[in-house]
């Protein structure tokens, strides 16, 4: 709305009190209110407000004939020079507030962790002065950028919650009014190429957006998932970063025991190898980080996946659509034909896709996959579940991967003295893992890691993630007692014997080496 003025002689003072609208003062150029001493101050639709000295008449007419022409009417005001160099002035505040604004936006673009949850509720304040679609790319740039994997909107009665899935721990950001949420959501619909007009069944998009943080320039993969709910859509994104999605078994968390036994199993020209473990548990970053081991142009590598997260090189990956009938089954029966020497398969669920993926190992494959169980040893017993006879498992299963992801200390982490009950709880961890494996030589000096946390670790103690595993080597005597249906204790028992260590046991053992907390364990394990 245009300023409202009772007089068309200011002076000084009025000057002085009045309050430009820097969106209009820019409509000249510096230079040319200089030398005309006129200066647009305020406008509403087609008028404009212009303060001037009247001095050079020419020019001012030159000016108001040429916002004419662009379809401007003008309103002109007098004042003397003197006040006119507090109007010239506002170029200057102009200049200022831009460097800051330019400022802030780098601190936006870049600011990461802790920072970037800080810029989260900064620019949460101002979202009412900000267009709708750019205020939804900023927050979700800046909810990756706090080391986020996923971001969630949940509806509740009255509201809606942001969240966010930072190291596997789920955590409160925002709340919006279910009419904010709305708006929001139409164009995260439109973004990921949803249908607009359907609430009621679930849907998936994609969309991707670009990063620059510290002058690295990259892309990032958003996968979006859509369900209904009783108080409306629910939104997950899940970040896919392939910069951080396909790492070493090092960077992983991987003993160098285990490291061997998989790259050994790596080398065969046949047989299956699962990872299992619930819903989150980094069972899909280990599969693509073999792959990628394996990734070179004397093999032939073809994977299943539902979706796609990260598109490797050199690799033919497909996408199952079950909607469309395109299944696991579907799936593999056709990429037998393409001649592979190593599939993926995203996950085993059915006893026919297990069949097929196990009678594919038998015949020259090596077939990487997925199972949901608790441990590696409970792998064989859930294969067997499905209907799978021992003839068929024994021949074909390799190894057996069970894993967990625990949240890894920061480096502001310290050590502190163990409670009587601790000591004696990692006194008995640590004997035990020395008697099944005196490989090992670990040690306990009476203390225990802490989670101290700092600013860059949003003051939790904690960043990223880290695998701990255990690993079945299904050798002969462990094939033969399959075959002779021996239940999963007896396994077990054997497994033990030969220094197999749990996924707990390579959890304490990664406490004591200053990776992770006993009670980061509890919660996990």
């Amino acid at each position: 709305m245009a300023t409202q003025l009772t007089k068309k002689i200011l002076e000084k003072e009025d000057v002085k009190a009045l309050q430009p609208n820097f969106t209009y003062v820019k409509y000249l150029p510096q230079e040319i209110s200089a030398k005309a001493e006129t200066v647009v101050f305020d406008g509403e639709k087609n008028r404009l407000q212009l303060l001037t000295t009247n001095a050079n008449t020419l020019a001012v007419k030159s000016i108001v004939d040429q916002l004419a022409t662009k379809g401007y009417k003008t309103e002109l005001y007098y004042t003397d020079p003197d006040a006119f160099q507090i109007a010239i002035g506002w170029y200057d505040t102009i200049v200022k507030q831009e460097k800051t604004e330019a400022e802030e936006r780098q601190l936006q673009q870049n600011a990461l962790g802790q920072s970037a949850e800080e810029m989260l509720q900064k620019l949460y304040a101002e979202k009412q002065q900000m267009d709708d679609g750019k205020f939804l790319g900023e927050i979700i740039r800046l909810t990756y950028q706090a080391g986020a994997s996923d971001l969630h909107f949940q509806p509740q009665q009255d509201k809606v919650l942001m969240r966010m899935r930072k190291d596997g721990i789920m955590k409160n950001v925002l709340e919006f009014t279910q009419a904010e949420f709305k708006k929001y959501a139409l164009k995260v619909k439109f973004m990921s190429g949803a249908k607009m007009n359907i609430d009621y069944l679930p849907q998936d998009g994609r969309f991707d957006f670009p990063v620059d943080i510290n002058g690295k320039k990259k892309e990032i993969d958003v996968r979006v998932s859509f369900m209904p709910g009783l108080r409306g859509e629910g939104i997950v994104m899940r970040f896919l970063d392939a910069d951080q999605g396909i790492m070493t078994f090092t960077d992983l968390g991987f003993e160098s025991q285990t490291i061997s036994l998989i790259k050994e199993h790596l080398t065969k020209n046949y047989g299956m190898i699962l990872i299992s473990g619930p819903t989150g548990s980094g069972k899909t970053t280990t599969l693509y980080s073999m792959l990628q081991y394996m990734n070179d142009s004397s093999k032939k590598i073809i994977t299943l996946e539902q979706p796609v997260e990260f598109e490797i090189e050199g690799i033919e990956q497909s996408q199952i659509n079950p909607l469309k009938g395109y299944t696991y089954e579907e799936g593999l029966k056709s990429v037998l034909r393409h001649d592979p020497d190593i599939i993926f398969v995203w996950e085993i669920r059915t006893k026919e896709t297990a069949e097929i993926a196990l009678n594919a190992a038998m015949t020259g494959h090596l077939v990487l996959s997925t199972i949901h169980t608790n441990s590696a040893v409970e792998a064989i017993s859930r294969l067997m579940n499905l209907g799978i006879k021992p003839y068929q498992l024994a021949p074909a299963l390799n190894l057996v991967i069970g894993q967990r992801l625990v949240r890894k200390l920061h480096t502001c982490a310290t050590k502190r003295e163990a409670t009587l009950p601790e000591q004696q709880e990692m006194k008995d961890v640590v004997q035990t893992i020395n008697q099944i494996d005196p490989t090992r030589k670990v040690s306990f000096d009476g203390n225990v890691w802490a989670a101290v946390g700092c600013d860059t670790d949003s003051h939790d103690g904690y960043q990223w993630r880290l695998a701990v595993t255990e690993a079945l080597d299904v050798n002969n005597d462990i094939k033969e007692m399959i075959l002779n249906n021996k239940n999963t204790l007896d396994i077990y028992a054997e497994l033990r014997s030969k220094g197999f260590l749990t996924m707990k046991e390579d959890a304490y053992m990664k406490m004591l080496e200053g990776k992770t907390t006993l009670e980061e364990i509890r919660r996990v394990l």
